[in-house]
């Protein structure tokens, strides 16, 4: 049990990559902690684990993005087939008139506003899923902020901990300069997170818009 943190760091490194690799300069290396006796790894355990948990929620969040994209595209094939009832009513009543069949031009008529109106709530739809996509987006540029604070506090943690145990290689640190770099990605990701809760709202808002439209609630004209 003694070295469970020690693996869930090494797994941490793995799963980071080269991708992840070289985001703040100093980044803390592995060969440096590994001159630290193996209990008092414990202590990083928390935030060893924040990094592993916030790569988690980024590809939760690119997951969300590709089905908020399949939702466009099923918004897209609904608005063609309401722009083509659309265009079949509008061609009945011109018959209808050519005729000069009363008859037939009321029931087309009628047809038609269906037809209007179903196409208003497809696009209403389309309104709704493009920003449904926008909002996904910024969900990753969040979850990537994210991840970023995450690898700066666990850095920090562990320039702390190799001064703590007085470790030969903390003299390559300075714990001021990992500190810095916490606020700064701390800074960063309020600002996604605060980006991320107005495209949220923004979602909210099209979708009671397409939902008060499709349910025939129909909000009257401002004088």
């Amino acid at each position: 049990m003694k070295y469970r943190v020690a693996v869930l760091i090494l797994i941490t490194a793995m799963i980071a990559g080269p991708a992840q690799a070289g985001l703040f300069k100093d980044t803390v290396d592995l060969a440096d902690l590994g001159q630290v006796d193996a209990a008092a790894l414990q202590s990083l355990q928390e935030t060893e684990f924040g990094v592993f948990l916030a790569q988690v929620r980024l590809n939760a969040a690119k997951a969300a993005e590709r089905r908020a994209g399949g939702g466009v595209k099923t918004a897209k094939r609904v608005l063609d087939a309401e722009e083509l009832d659309l265009k079949a009513a509008t061609a009945e009543i011109k018959a209808a008139e050519a005729n000069q069949d009363t008859q037939r031009r009321e029931a087309a008529a009628a047809v038609l506003t269906g037809a209007q109106e179903d196409l208003r709530t497809a696009k209403l739809l389309i309104a709704w899923q493009d920003q449904e996509k926008e909002s996904a987006q910024v969900r990753i540029r969040m979850a990537k902020a994210a991840v970023d604070l995450a690898e700066a506090r666990r850095d920090a943690a562990r320039v702390q901990l190799l001064k703590q145990e007085k470790a030969p290689g903390a003299v390559k640190y300075s714990p001021a300069d990992f500190e810095k770099n916490v606020t700064a990605r701390e800074k960063e990701h309020g600002k996604a997170v605060r980006k991320s809760e107005a495209e949220a709202d923004k979602a909210a808002k099209a979708r009671a818009a397409w939902e008060k439209v499709a349910k025939n609630e129909f909000v009257p004209d401002e004088e």
